[in-house]
């Protein structure tokens, strides 16, 4: 079935895109833990007996500006990672999202699929799009000035305040705990609308004139989603909502062919199995999910 056919594509690139981004997220864990090392250092190096430190000492032996510097080289290193990375990771998911979308409506509608060379040109028109107010590798040097700048304010304030290296280290925990989940949010979402942007070139390639919203059948599906699903639009307004609909957004847009809308059955991403095709309203009261 066509529709269940692009949703196991569209999970399986999603999977593929977290493994292949598994290296950045790797990265947050190193710098945090020099980071960590050279705090301890420094408690080590300029605490008194209550696990105070002589701030004036840290800064006239430079320790501070050793620490100051990491700070700065780590954060360096894990945009220029996460830049090149995630740019590697759309430009192959749009490249699989086009040919495999291609493949399946092949395999599974009448029609006569076209379809074209993609060079790196047009991969790189599409990976690069603003579509959600700033491109992908703007937000994360924002995200990294925001890491520096909480990091040096939170070192310089809980030394001034007295806090012990125990709470400093959670602190310098949370701080890379937010960014690197604010990391993995931000390629997912931006893999959700590659996959999408390479699947209607698809569609308008041959000649797909609606298009309908796929919510995925699970208990966490949001209500907005579940609203949306199997709502049918043209394929060119532009007033119809964008996949992904939010961060971690799991919909899909299926083509609308003529006598092959839907089908008898739909798969339930919950249990696996294949259920009588319902909206997910539909579904949800079955299960006794409030809506």
């Amino acid at each position: 079935m066509l529709e269940d056919e692009l949703l196991n594509v569209l999970a399986q690139l999603l999977d593929e895109s977290d493994q292949d981004y598994k290296k950045v997220l790797e990265q947050y864990d190193v710098s945090k833990e020099k980071l960590e090392k050279l705090i301890f250092k420094l408690y080590k190096k300029h605490s008194n007996e209550d696990g105070e430190i002589d701030y004036s000492s840290a800064v006239t032996s430079g320790t501070m500006r050793e620490i100051n510097e990491t700070i700065e080289e780590e954060s360096e290193t894990i945009g220029a990672l996460e830049v090149a990375t995630m740019t590697a990771v759309l430009a192959s998911t749009y490249r699989k999202s086009y040919h495999q979308t291609a493949f399946t409506m092949d395999q599974n509608t009448d029609l006569a699929i076209n379809f074209k060379k993609l060079n790196d040109s047009i991969v790189n028109q599409f990976i690069k799009q603003d579509w959600s107010g700033a491109i992908f590798s703007d937000r994360i040097w924002r995200n990294q000035a925001a890491l520096k700048d909480s990091l040096k304010r939170n070192l310089e304030r809980g030394i001034r305040e007295g806090q012990n290296i125990k709470k400093m280290a959670k602190l310098f925990d949370e701080e890379f705990g937010t960014k690197r989940f604010q990391s993995q949010r931000l390629v997912r979402t931006e893999t959700a609308y590659i996959i999408t942007e390479a699947r209607e070139n698809v569609y308008k390639q041959n000649g797909i004139e609606q298009v309908q919203w796929l919510a995925t059948l699970e208990g966490n599906t949001c209500s907005d989603c579940a609203e949306l699903d199997r709502q049918v639009w043209n394929i060119d307004d532009s007033a119809r909502p964008i996949v992904p609909f939010h961060p971690n957004c799991r919909c899909d847009i299926i083509p609308v062919i003529p006598n092959n809308l839907g089908s008898d059955m739909r798969k339930d991403n919950e249990t696996k199995e294949y259920v009588k095709n319902q909206s997910y309203k539909e579904w949800a009261k079955d299960k006794g999910i409030e809506v």
